[in-house]
């Protein structure tokens, strides 16, 4: 099941709460398999866990914090079979009025940094 939660007056985050909506195989997935993501005016994330295994628990969680009126940042941290130290990072989206849309950027953008080193 999927939560739409309000983010702004006109985006929303899509919150993918089932396991087996999550990108990748039952144990393993890569970052790249839960990197959230626009799909249009909507940010998609995953927060799901897994079936238990004799080897622990797969799972992944997103946290969404608003940095600026349009400037998103998104921290995701993910569990599985084959992981020592957890997959997953910081993305960060900056809202581009020029095109309407959100972009993906680095912590190095020049919005973003401005932003991080308050």
């Amino acid at each position: 099941m999927t939560n739409a939660i309000e983010f702004t007056p006109t985006h929303t985050v899509n919150d993918i709460t089932e396991w087996a909506k999550v990108p990748g195989s039952n144990t393993y997935f890569r970052t790249s398999d839960v990197t959230p993501y626009f799909s249009g005016s909507t940010l998609n994330i995953y927060n799901a866990r897994g079936e238990s295994r004799s080897w622990g628990t797969p799972s992944v969680r997103s946290t969404v914090t608003k940095l600026a009126e349009d400037v998103v940042s998104v921290h995701v941290v993910g569990w599985h079979k084959h992981t020592v130290s957890p997959v997953g990072g910081n993305f960060y989206f900056v809202f581009n009025h020029s095109t309407g849309e959100w972009d993906r950027k680095t912590a190095n953008c020049r919005s973003v940094k401005s932003l991080l080193s308050r």
